[in-house]
């Protein structure tokens, strides 16, 4: 039967072939057209890229003259500071010049009939306005610096509140990974959430940031650690034994990487507890010497 039915075969085969070159026509026309596809998405992203490196160094240069404009801004307000002080200073001095000169003026045309009790009548009352603008401006300058210490205290209180909801999210993150499997996502690293104004960062703050950054890179290399591992156990162990052995090793790995983590915090904790106490007392002890300057010194 098979001497047969050769013919029949060679048939069948023939029609094989034909199908499978009319599938490997297909797939080479479809690689030239992805090929192509590919090519375009190149060059798009190549276009992006140069768009995201020109906008980045527009963005540069715009900080920069951003900067340099703050900076002349601060320049031309101490200047106006300045220039107004002076103008108050000769504006007070040219208004006694003229209550000394209308005073001696009416004294010398009354002559000696006139009451000793009306002489230096302008003087006494410059004296007056002077006093009153004086005293317009004292308060008005005490109310400012109010509201810029209540400012700077309000500001000092939000910048708080953020470090301890920075601090429920890590311990939120610690308990998600202790609890789940080293696959789930715990949401962004808390470096991601942190403070990056230069004006409400103290050193404390600065240092925190620089250990999240540090806690970053480390849980970073941390995950690519643990896929290179867990690939080698499964290639090594190879079965169910090998997933047993894997999931093992990591609980093992957590429970370490918890321990240390806790004991590190902890300390961290400790030491940025004793140095926010001491921050908050130098910034009491300093207030109250610019309090006591304000008050006491400023004649």
């Amino acid at each position: 039967q098979l001497l047969g039915n050769q013919d029949h075969i060679r048939a069948e085969l023939e029609k094989l072939k034909q199908t499978y070159d009319s599938q490997q026509q297909k797939l080479e026309d479809r690689v030239i057209v992805m090929g192509k596809e590919l090519q375009e998405a190149k060059a798009a992203i190549g276009d992006t890229q140069c768009k995201l490196v020109e906008q980045s160094a527009v963005l540069l240069t715009s900080q920069s003259q951003l900067q340099e404009v703050e900076a002349e801004n601060s320049q031309l307000q101490l200047r106006l500071k300045q220039l107004n002080e002076e103008y108050r200073s000769r504006l007070a001095q040219y208004i006694k010049d003229v209550a000394d000169y209308m005073d001696s003026k009416s004294s010398n045309m009354a002559g000696p009939s006139k009451a000793p009790t009306d002489h230096a009548h302008m003087k006494r009352f410059v004296d007056s306005m002077l006093k009153d603008i004086r005293a317009s401006y004292k308060s008005r300058e005490e109310q400012l610096a109010g509201a810029a210490r209540g400012y700077k205290k309000r500001m000092k209180n939000l910048v708080k509140k953020h470090e301890n909801l920075l601090i429920a999210y890590r311990l939120q993150r610690e308990q998600i990974r202790s609890l789940g499997s080293s696959a789930t996502d715990c949401g962004p690293a808390e470096l991601h959430f942190s403070i990056t104004d230069p004006e409400l960062l103290t050193n404390t703050t600065r240092e925190l940031n620089r250990l999240r950054e540090d806690k970053a890179r480390l849980e970073m290399q941390l995950h690519e650690l643990q896929k290179v591992v867990a690939g080698l156990l499964a290639f090594c162990g190879g079965g169910t034994g090998g997933q047993q052995l894997d999931e093992e090793g990591w609980a093992e790995v957590r429970k370490q990487l918890r321990e240390f983590t806790r004991t590190t915090q902890e300390d961290l904790e400790q030491e940025r507890s004793q140095l926010l106490t001491r921050a908050v007392m130098a910034e009491e002890q300093v207030s109250e010497l610019q309090e006591y300057i304000d008050k006491h010194l400023a004649r």
